[in-house]
């Protein structure tokens, strides 16, 4: 069991913080929300909430992370400790990265298959019943299990790529003979994913049909995603379950895609855009624009 006193957690902290109240406490052992914490949770409260000054008086913890809204009366500061941040839900997630060892350790769980052209980092994590081809893999980058990794992907730095994603297939891309059939057209590109990236669980990305499918740093995908080929992703989206993204569309920088959106091929999205849920996006978006079911309208 983990326990954690005062002093180790501020020794710990990577935010810049106000330490303000009691240190009276032993140890801390478990994280919980605010509203179900006991005496001995750490916990981070969200200057969002209405009640937040509710939940602070009242909730059992004698630890929390808030920012300076909370009202710090005598009574709290004589039973309570608080870490004052600008934003304490990444303080708390930066706090818990830093406290909590990771469960995955650098290795090649024994029951995957690596080609044996394959490059990948001695800091890198590759779970069970993975495959993985020709490939590069950087960094303290961790697969969990049941990945498949085609030929020709390179994936950077400090990825994390969540069970069952497969990453690089060949994608569906087809000619119409002179008889009237489709005869699949062959995938030469490759898959890019920059550095930062994450990857959720069932997400498939296609290589590229002669360019390669670029991810770029930092951009979040979430869970049963698609992203066909020659897809191309700015840094630091945030793309969320079950969006399906058709081929050779262009996305920039900073753009948000809520579940179950939908994307043409061959559409180019501007900067900054937030596509809503279940949005079907037919058209271009500039730089600072949203989609609402099908309109494209400013960001207000």
């Amino acid at each position: 069991m983990n326990k954690w006193t005062p002093k180790f957690l501020m020794e710990n902290s990577p935010a810049e913080f106000i330490f303000q109240g009691s240190e009276n406490f032993d140890f801390l052992d478990n994280v919980r929300s605010i509203d179900n914490a006991n005496e001995r949770s750490l916990v981070w409260c969200s200057p969002n909430r209405e009640d937040k000054q509710k939940l602070v008086e009242q909730t059992e913890a004698r630890v929390i992370i808030c920012d300076e809204s909370i009202e710090l009366t005598s009574d709290l500061l004589e039973r309570k400790g608080f870490f004052i941040v600008k934003n304490p839900k990444l303080a708390f997630s930066r706090l818990l990265r830093a406290i909590i060892p990771s469960n995955f350790k650098p290795g090649i769980h024994e029951s995957s298959t690596i080609h044996p052209e394959a490059v990948i980092s001695k800091t890198a994590h590759i779970g069970p019943n993975s495959y993985i081809g020709k490939c590069v893999i950087g960094d303290d980058t961790v697969l969990h299990g049941n990945n498949y990794v085609y030929n020709g992907t390179k994936i950077g730095n400090h990825v994390l790529i969540e069970a069952g994603a497969i990453l690089g297939a060949e994608g569906f891309g087809m000619a119409k003979t002179e008889h009237g059939t489709w005869e699949r057209m062959p995938h030469l590109g490759g898959l890019e994913i920059a550095d930062w990236v994450e990857v959720g669980a069932a997400t498939t990305i296609d290589r590229g049909t002669l360019e390669n499918t670029v991810i770029k740093e930092g951009t979040k995908i979430s869970k049963s995603v698609h992203i066909s080929h020659n897809v191309q992703i700015g840094t630091n989206c945030l793309i969320t379950g079950c969006v399906s993204i058709a081929g050779s569309t262009t996305i920039g920088n900073d753009v948000w895609i809520s579940p179950n959106a939908t994307i043409l091929n061959k559409i180019n999205i501007g900067n900054n855009v937030f596509i809503s849920l279940g949005a079907t996006v037919t058209q271009d978006i500039k730089d600072n624009f949203q989609a609402l079911g099908r309109k494209i309208l400013p960001k207000s």
